[in-house]
C-alpha cells in the first residue's frame, strides 16, 4: 500500500514515569486504534483480540486478523520527566520495538523512520534529541498481518541506556537484575564466571520462500554491502555467511561488490560459512544428489577461498539430516557439521548441543547445535544461551549469532552499539568477536570426550515436507536419474567422443542441486517460486536426456530402420523385464540368429514383451517387424513368471499370480497378499484413507499430529474392472471418489515381477487433507527398514521410548520394507521419496497433501502417484528390496539404432557381438552404483563411487578392459593414510555400509569395450 503521508491524530501522552525512575517503560497499554464503532481507544483491549486471541491478549500482545490486514496503532510520546534530568549527553532513549507482521512502518511527525517485515521484526529506535528538550513525537506505527496467521504487536517498550559504558547513573540496572536472577536460577553465584561469548555477524538467506529466487540476490547484494559498511565503521566486527551458489552469482554478476568481499576474507572479517552448494534438504534427495552437493561446494570454496580451510559444513536451517550424511561429508573433507534445527523439537529435546556423529561405516564429523540464527545483542538473551550451553556441554565458551535472517539483513548498527555497550559491564560474561573455525578449534581438542550419535538426527516437525508438492519430487528423481546415465554413457562410451570433434557439453548438476534447496523440493515456497523453477527443471532434463542419448546412440552399432537397442544403465543382477514397446512383432538379435520374444497385445496401445535376463550394464539388440500383428501371444512356455489369472469364489472375485507373488482381488480391491509358500500376509485389503489434516501453524511444512482421529470418507464405484488378463500383464481398474476429487487406481502384476504396480491418479480438489495407502499386516513386524541418502535406517517396529514414538512418519526415497518373526514380510516400492509410517500393525505412505499456505494451490490439479507393493520374506536384503525399487524408478533405455549411413564406423566397439553388448558387469551383492564419470584432468581416468548397502564387507569386480588406479576421497584426491587403516589389504574391498571411490583406468592392452 501507498505511504500514509497525513498527520496521525492527537492523542494522550504518555503518563507519568512509574515509581522506579530507571527501567524500561513498557508501552503495549498506551497504543491507541480505531475500535468497531468508529472511536478511538486502545489497541491491547480491541474486541477482536479479547474475542480470537484471548491468550494473546492476556500475554499482552496486540492482535489483528491474519490475511494480510493493515493495522495503525498511534501513540503520542514524551519522555517522563525523571528521565530528562539526566540530558543526552549522559543517557540515550531508544524505542523498542518486536512484532509479529510481514510489514511493518513505524512513522514518527509523518516521516517513515524503520521498515520491517516478517524476519526483521524488532527494532531499537534511538530517539531524536528534541525529545531531551520535552518536544513530544507522533508515533505511528502501520504493521501488516502475515495471510497465514494473525498479526501482532508482540513488545514495545521506552529503554535508557547510558553514553558512558561506566554508568555512572545506573541506567542498566534492571538488566543487571535479570542477569544476576537468571545465574542464580542456573545454581551460579552472581559473578559471571568462566566462560566467554564467541560472537560473528550472521545474516541467514533463504535462496527461496516467501519470496522469488530473483528477490534473494538484491536481498544478498543489500545485505553485503550493509554488512561490508559495518566492517568498515566496527573494528571488532567478525561476518560469516554461506553458500558457494551464492558467493558464485556475485562472482559472475556483482564483481565489484565480491571483490570488497574477497579483500575481506582476506583479512580475516569475512567468513565462508559454506559446505554443500546450497543449504539443501538432507533427507529427499538421493545419495548421488547429497555427494554432489558436497563436492559442488567444496570444490568450488577450495578453489575461490583458498587462504580458508573448507571443513565445515553449515546447515542451520535444513528439515532433519541423514544417517549417512556423515559418511559424505568425511568423504569430501568436512569435520565440523553445524546446525541450529534440532532445537525446534516438538516433543524430545536433542539431548546433545556437542558430539561427534557417526554413520554406520564408522565415518564421523564432529557436530555443533549453534546458537539460534537470527538473534540480537539482548544481554538477558546471551547469558540464558551461555549458562544453558555450559549446562549442556561442560564447555565455558559458547557462540552467539547476531543478525537479522531468514531474508538477509544481518547485524544492525543498533546490535553492535548494544554488544558493545555491554562488553564492558562488569556483571555481564566477557565477549570476543571472531570466526566461527577459531570458536571450533577451541572445542576440537575435547573429541575423543564427546558423546557418539550412530543415527539419523530427526527433526520431531516438519513432517508433511516429504509429501507436499509432490511435482517437486518427480523433478527432482527424473534429473537425478538422467544425469546419472548421462555420465554413465558418456564414461563408458569413449569411442563416441573420439569420433566426435565437437567438444562436450558438460553434463551440469548445478540446476539440480540448486532446486534441492530446502525450502524448494520439500515444497515449502509460495507459488511464484515453483512457477519459475519449472522450466528450469524441464531445461534441465531435456540437456540431460539429450546428453545421455548421443553417447549412446553414437557408440551403439548402427543398422536398418527396424533395429532398436535396449539399454540396462544399472550394473544389476540378470532379470527378465516385461515392458511395453510399440506395435510389432519383437524378436531379439542374437550372433545365432533372431529369436521371437513372448509378447501380448496392450489395451494402451502397442505390445507388451518380455526381454531376456540382462546382467549389469548392457545392451540388447531388437528388431521391431511393422507387419500386421497375428493378434495372439507367444506360447506361454517361452515366458518368465508368467501371470495367471483365476476366477475366484464370486464373479467379483479373482486370483492374479506369477509364481512370485499372489494377489487376491475383490471388491475391497486388493483383498490379500500371498507369498511363494501360501501363507497370508494381510490382515485386511489394502486401505485407501484419507484423513482431515489442519490446524498446524507451519502448513506445508507440517502433518497434523491428530490427523487419524479424524478420518474422512473414500468411497469406490463397485469392484475393480480388468482391462488385460494375459500372460505378460494382468491390469486392473478401479473408480472412485474422495469429497470432490476423482480417484483411480491402476493395478498391473507383470510377468517375471516380485511387485504388483499400482497407480493413483487423482484430480486433487481438497483443502487440508492428507492421503495415505495403507499395508495391515497378518503377523506383526517385528523391525522395519527404509534406504535414506547415503544410508538405510533400521528400527524397532514397535517405539519403545519417546524418541521413537516421534518418528510416526519419516521420509524414505524409494522403499519401506516389514520384517516379521517368521518371515513374510511386505515391501512398499516408491517411485519417489515420499512420507512413510511403520508398526507392527502396518506399512503406510502419504500420497498428496492440501495444505494452504505458503501455496494456496498447493498439490492441487491432476496428481499421478506410483508405487508397487511386493513380499519380501527373506528380508529386505535377501530379496533385494533396492534392486526391485530401482527397477521401478529407472526403466531401461529403448531407442531405434538409426541407419548406417548417418554413423561414423569408428564408433562401432571392437569385438561387439552381433546383438549384445556389455560394459559393465554386475556388482556384488548388496553393492550399489552411485556414480561413474570421467575424470576433469584430461587423463582418460575414471572414478567410480559405490555404496555397500549391506553389514558384510563386499569387493569390486572391475569390468573387463578397466584397471585400478588408487583409492580416492570424495574430493577426487588419494585416500589419506590415516583411513587406510579401515580397510582391508584388498584395495577393491568395500567394508559394511561404506561409501567408496576409485580412481580407474582403461587397459589398452586388453579389450577396450568389455563385450
Amino acid at each position: 500500500p501507498p505511504p500514509l503521508l497525513r498527520v496521525p491524530m492527537p492523542l494522550p501522552s504518555s503518563p507519568a514515569a512509574p515509581q522506579a525512575p530507571i527501567g524500561p517503560i513498557a508501552l503495549q497499554g498506551l497504543w491507541q486504534c480505531m475500535q468497531p464503532d468508529g472511536s478511538s481507544g486502545p489497541a491491547l483491549h480491541h474486541p477482536w483480540g479479547g474475542q480470537h486471541r484471548p491468550d494473546w491478549q492476556a500475554r499482552g500482545l496486540v492482535s489483528w486478523p491474519r490475511g494480510g490486514q493493515w493495522r495503525e496503532l498511534h501513540l503520542q510520546l514524551r519522555l517522563p520527566e525523571t528521565w530528562l534530568r539526566f540530558g543526552a549527553d549522559a543517557a540515550r532513549a531508544r524505542l523498542a520495538l518486536r512484532w509479529w507482521a510481514d510489514a511493518a512502518e513505524l512513522w514518527v511527525d509523518g516521516v517513515c523512520v524503520h521498515r520491517g517485515d516478517l524476519f526483521d521484526t524488532a527494532c531499537r529506535w534511538p530517539l531524536p534529541s528534541r525529545c531531551w528538550e520535552g518536544v513530544p513525537l507522533q508515533l505511528l506505527l502501520r504493521l501488516r498481518s502475515p495471510c497465514h496467521d494473525d498479526g501482532a504487536l508482540v513488545d514495545s517498550r521506552l529503554v535508557l541506556e547510558p553514553t558512558d559504558a561506566a554508568d555512572p547513573h545506573g541506567l542498566l540496572a534492571a538488566e543487571a537484575a535479570e542477569l544476576l536472577a537468571l545465574r542464580r536460577q542456573h545454581g551460579h553465584s552472581e559473578a559471571p564466571g568462566a566462560g566467554r561469548l564467541w560472537w560473528l555477524g550472521h545474516a541467514h538467506l533463504d535462496l527461496a520462500w516467501l519470496w522469488p529466487v530473483a528477490d534473494t540476490w538484491q536481498a544478498a547484494e543489500r545485505t553485503f554491502r550493509s554488512a561490508l559498511a559495518l566492517i568498515a565503521r566496527h573494528d571488532d566486527l567478525h561476518f560469516g555467511h554461506s553458500t558457494p551458489a551464492l558467493y558464485a552469482w556475485l562472482e559472475q554478476q556483482r564483481p565489484q561488490l565480491f571483490s570488497r568481499i574477497r579483500a575481506a576474507m582476506r583479512q580475516g572479517r569475512w567468513e565462508p560459512l559454506n559446505g554443500p552448494w546450497v543449504e539443501s534438504d538432507c533427507v529427499l534427495i538421493d545419495t548421488a544428489s547429497l555427494l554432489r552437493q558436497f563436492q559442488a561446494g567444496q570444490h568450488y570454496s577450495r578453489r575461490t577461498f583458498p587462504e580458508w580451510e573448507h571443513a565445515l559444513a553449515w546447515l542451520p536451517d535444513s528439515f532433519g539430516f541423514s544417517a549417512g550424511l556423515p559418511s559424505v561429508a568425511a568423504a569430501t573433507g568436512v569435520r565440523w557439521f553445524c546446525t541450529h534445527k534440532l532445537a525446534w523439537n516438538a516433543t524430545s529435546p536433542f539431548p546433545h548441543r556437542l558430539f561427534r556423529w557417526r554413520s554406520r561405516c564408522g565415518a564421523e564429523v564432529l557436530a555443533l547445535m549453534t546458537a539460534p540464527i537470527g538473534s540480537d545483542g539482548d544481554p538477558v538473551a546471551m547469558e540464558r544461551h551461555r549458562l544453558e550451553w555450559q549446562a549442556a556441554t561442560g564447555c565455558a565458551d559458547a557462540l552467539w549469532l547476531p543478525g537479522v535472517g531468514d531474508h538477509g539483513g544481518g547485524p544492525t548498527r543498533e546490535m553492535l552499539e548494544q554488544l558493545a555497550l555491554w562488553q564492558h559491564q562488569p556483571l555481564a560474561a566477557a565477549q570476543r568477536p571472531g570466526t566461527v573455525r577459531e570458536y571450533l578449534a577451541t572445542l576440537a581438542p575435547l573429541a575423543a570426550q564427546l558423546p557418539v550419535w550412530r543415527d539419523e538426527l530427526y527433526l520431531e516437525l516438519h513432517r508433511g515436507c516429504a509429501t507436499s508438492r509432490p511435482d517437486q519430487k518427480r523433478h527432482n528423481r527424473t534429473l537425478e536419474r538422467l544425469l546419472r546415465e548421462a555420465e554413465l554413457a558418456r564414461t563408458l562410451t569413449p569411442s563416441a567422443a573420439a569420433a566426435d570433434e565437437r567438444p562436450r557439453e558438460p553434463v551440469d548438476w548445478q540446476p539440480l542441486l540448486f532446486q534441492q534447496f530446502h525450502d524448494i523440493l520439500p515444497g515449502t515456497s509460495i507459488p511464484e517460486v515453483f512457477e519459475q523453477a519449472e522450466p528450469q527443471w524441464r531445461a534441465a532434463r531435456r540437456r540431460a536426456c539429450r546428453q545421455r542419448d548421443q553417447a549412446l546412440l553414437a557408440a551403439l552399432p548402427a543398422g536398418e530402420a527396424d533395429r532398436w537397442w535396449a539399454v540396462q544403465l544399472q550394473p544389476d543382477p540378470p532379470a527378465p523385464r516385461t515392458l511395453r514397446l510399440p506395435a510389432g512383432r519383437w524378436t531379439l538379435i542374437t550372433s545365432a540368429g533372431e529369436q521371437p520374444l513372448p509378447d501380448q497385445p496392450a489395451t494402451a496401445g502397442g505390445r507388451w514383451v518380455q526381454l531376456p535376463a540382462t546382467a549389469g550394464v548392457a545392451a540388447l539388440a531388437l528388431r521391431r517387424s511393422r507387419r500386421q500383428d497375428p493378434g495372439g501371444p507367444a506360447p506361454q512356455a517361452s515366458i518368465v513368471a508368467p501371470v495367471q489369472l483365476q476366477a475366484g469364489s464370486t464373479p467379483d472375485h479373482w486370483r492374479l499370480s506369477n509364481g512370485l507373488i499372489d494377489l487376491s482381488i475383490g471388491p475391497q480391491g486388493v483383498e490379500q497378499i500371498r507369498e511363494r509358500a501360501g501363507r497370508a500376509l494381510l490382515a485386511g485389503p489394502l486401505a485407501w484413507q484419507r484423513w482431515a489434516d489442519r490446524g498446524e501453524f507451519w502448513d506445508a511444512w507440517d502433518l497434523a499430529a491428530d490427523h487419524r482421529s479424524h478420518p474422512l470418507p473414500w468411497v469406490w464405484e463397485g469392484a475393480p474392472q480388468w482391462l488385460e488378463r494375459g500372460p505378460l500383464c494382468g491390469h486392473f481398474r478401479w473408480r472412485g471418489r474422495c469429497g470432490a476429487s476423482r480417484v483411480r487406481l491402476d493395478g498391473r502384476l507383470l510377468a517375471g515381477s516380485p511387485a504388483l504396480e499400482l497407480v493413483l491418479s487423482v484430480d486433487w480438489r481438497q483443502r487440508h487433507e492428507l492421503l495415505q495407502m495403507a499395508m495391515p499386516l497378518a503377523e506383526p513386524a517385528l523391525r522395519w527398514a527404509a534406504d535414506t541418502p547415503a544410508a538405510v535406517i533400521e528400527r524397532p517396529a514397535g517405539a519403545i521410548n519417546a524418541r521413537e514414538q516421534a518418528r510416526w512418519e519419516v521420509p524414505a526415497i524409494s522403499w519401506l520394507a516389514s520384517v516379521a518373526g517368521h518371515g513374510g514380510g511386505l515391501a512398499l516400492l516408491l517411485d519417489g521419496p515420499q512420507g512413510v509410517s511403520a508398526s507392527p500393525e502396518q506399512l503406510a505412505v502419504s500420497l498428496l497433501r492440501a495444505p494452504t499456505w505458503p501455496d494456496p494451490g498447493a498439490d492441487n490439479g491432476w496428481q499421478r502417484q506410483r508405487l508397487a507393493v511386493m513380499v519380501c520374506s527373506d528380508g529386505w536384503r535377501a530379496d533385494g528390496v533396492p534392486r526391485q525399487a530401482r527397477r521401478l524408478r529407472e526403466p531401461l533405455w529403448i531407442r531405434p539404432a538409426g541407419r548406417p549411413e548417418a554413423r561414423s564406423a569408428a564408433v562401432v566397439p571392437a569385438g561387439a557381438a552381433a546383438g549384445t553388448l556389455s560394459w559393465w558387469p554386475p556388482l556384488d551383492e548388496d553393492l550399489r552404483l552411485v556414480g561413474l564419470r570421467p575424470l576433469d584432468d584430461g587423463s582418460g581416468d575414471v572414478v567410480m563411487t559405490v555404496q555397500n548397502q549391506g553389514p558384510c564387507r563386499r569387493r569390486l569386480t572391475l569390468s573387463h578392459g578397466w584397471q585400478l588406479r588408487q583409492r580416492l576421497d570424495g574430493l577426487d584426491q588419494p585416500r589419506a593414510s590415516a583411513d587406510a587403516g579401515l580397510a582391508s589389504t584388498d584395495p577393491l574391498s568395500v567394508r559394511p555400509w561404506e561409501l567408496a571411490f576409485w580412481r580407474l583406468g582403461r587397459d589398452h592392452s586388453r579389450d577396450g569395450n568389455g563385450g
